[in-house]
């Protein structure tokens, strides 16, 4: 009996520590010193963006795509996220899509997706949303072709004036649901039974044959691995966006069974992230990023976020980075040149980090833990 309390006393003391909550430090100086390799190499047959065989891959359809027509053309589709985008307000066509990147758009309230479709681009995605200038310089580092109905034109946050500036406009890849486009005018339709404005249905594979042949979007490959990386256990994984924005606040929770992280939204742990039309019910991303990095409020509006994923006029800025993979934690940096660099995501040792094939989430998370904001892990 007495052996049986003491090992029930040391499993108590053991227990907390080996579940303890890890929360990160945004700023903390990390001492990693990026080594810049320049392009990865695009492997034939295997997806830059994934890491998968193009070959394994379904050719439902209707759909596009690299593994497809053969053509690299990244369409990026600004993908609503309104009350967590679970239930009624789930999105549809994102089990399709290669990277999901998820960031502030109202301070304390709301976040937005920007869905990436690459190996497969489907003939239906949505609900489709607005965009905001940061999405415009996450579109740039892409150069692909950018869906959005509707867009911010606050004088300081201006989207048009930031396309126009940046030169998408006349490039023939932008596909605004509001204005002008009698080309694909049609290729925009009202989803029945679904209430505006969460009911916008986009058919992105179409509108990708509609960007001139001579555009060549830039190489934007990733580097994969076979291997299970190493450092410290991140079965959970939280994401607190302050304290007025509990419906989007989401826990991941990694999964063998799924090869990566379930992400689940708002207070109850049993609501899942899921497309509407998947049979699958949950998306699982192989990789989890947290990038860290300033958001601003322009004229101190808590509707008008700039979010840096680019310095001031095009400068380059870098910042942490936090990586969740095959149930693990790993910390590291990231950094972005110029207007037209990809973002590089390195690791502790300086090095492009590598990835596991799949999908991948990208939380773009300001730095400063304003009102609670946090980023934590067990």
């Amino acid at each position: 009996m007495r052996r049986l309390i003491a090992l029930l006393l040391l499993l108590c003391m053991l227990l907390p520590s080996a579940m303890a909550e890890t929360t990160i430090d945004p700023t903390a100086d990390r001492g990693i010193v990026p080594v810049n390799e320049g392009l990865n190499e695009v492997i034939e047959g295997v997806s830059p963006t994934t890491g998968r065989a193009l070959a394994n891959l379904s050719r439902p359809e209707g759909f596009a795509g690299l593994a497809i027509t053969g053509r690299y053309l990244p369409m990026l589709v600004q993908i609503g996220n309104d009350s967590g985008g679970v239930g009624e307000r789930a999105p549809w066509g994102i089990t399709y899509a290669d990277i999901m990147y998820e960031m502030p758009l109202v301070r304390d309230e709301a976040t937005r997706m920007t869905a990436v479709f690459s190996d497969l681009i489907p003939d239906s995605v949505g609900y489709v949303r607005s965009a905001r200038v940061g999405h415009v310089w996450l579109r740039e580092e892409w150069d692909g072709g950018f869906l959005y109905y509707g867009q911010q034109e606050a004088d300081g946050s201006n989207v048009k004036e930031e396309l126009r500036k940046t030169g998408a406009t006349d490039k023939g890849v932008l596909f605004s649901g509001t204005s002008g486009g009698t080309a694909w005018k049609s290729l925009y339709t009202a989803r029945k039974r679904l209430k505006s404005p969460y009911n916008m249905d986009a058919n992105a594979a179409a509108m990708s044959s509609l960007v001139p042949e001579d555009h060549l979007a830039p190489n934007h490959a990733f580097r994969f691995t076979d291997e299970a990386p190493e450092g410290d256990d991140a079965r959970y994984v939280y994401v607190n966006w302050g304290s007025g924005a509990s419906a989007y606040a989401s826990r991941l929770v990694y999964r063998e069974e799924w090869q990566g992280y379930i992400r689940n939204v708002g207070k109850d742990r049993s609501v899942w992230y899921a497309d509407l039309d998947g049979a699958d019910g949950a998306v699982a991303f192989a990789n989890v990023i947290v990038q860290f990095t300033q958001v601003e409020y322009n004229h101190n509006n808590k509707q008008e976020p700039i979010v840096r994923v680019i310095g001031k006029d095009g400068a380059a800025i870098g910042g942490n980075a936090d990586y969740f993979m095959a149930g693990k934690h790993i910390s590291g940096y990231w950094q972005r040149d110029a207007m037209d660099a990809r973002t590089v995501f390195y690791g502790p040792d300086g090095k492009e980090i590598e990835l596991q094939r799949g999908r991948t989430l990208i939380v773009i998370f300001p730095d400063d833990g304003e009102n609670g904001k946090s980023v934590s892990y067990e």
